[in-house]
């Protein structure tokens, strides 16, 4: 049997923050078997009052959805202004990708994979 005497925890981890869940991201990917390519649209809900926010169906595979999720989070206002989404500079000081990191990753992103007209219809209002 293993050792059953209660825990004690570190200071670190009683600090440590709970999650909490601002935001769903519903990601649909479709792969065109055809041309080979992969496909997203992303559709973003936030908890707080239910709006919602969507990235249109365009190309991208592995996990561009999340970027695509995060710059249309941001277009519309929902992250704190000091998270950039200018990638291309050369030593941002803060990307949306940290967000993420840093707020104990308040996002839950639910991804699946189906049919071309599932995919555009999830990218649109």
């Amino acid at each position: 049997m293993g050792d059953v005497r209660p825990r004690n925890f570190s200071e670190s981890e009683k600090s440590m923050k709970k999650r909490v869940i601002k935001f769903t991201v519903i990601a649909k990917k479709w792969f065109d078997r055809i041309n080979g390519n992969t496909y997203h649209s992303v559709r973003c809900i936030r908890h707080s009052d239910g709006a919602v926010c969507v990235g249109p169906f365009q190309y991208g595979d592995g996990d561009h959805y999340r970027q695509t999720a995060l710059d249309e989070m941001h277009k519309a206002g929902w992250l704190p202004k000091e998270y950039t989404r200018d990638h291309n500079a050369k030593w941002p000081e803060k990307t949306v990708f940290s967000y993420e990191r840093e707020n104990n990753y308040p996002i839950l992103w639910t991804v699946s994979e189906g049919l071309k007209r599932d995919c555009v219809a999830n990218g649109k209002l």
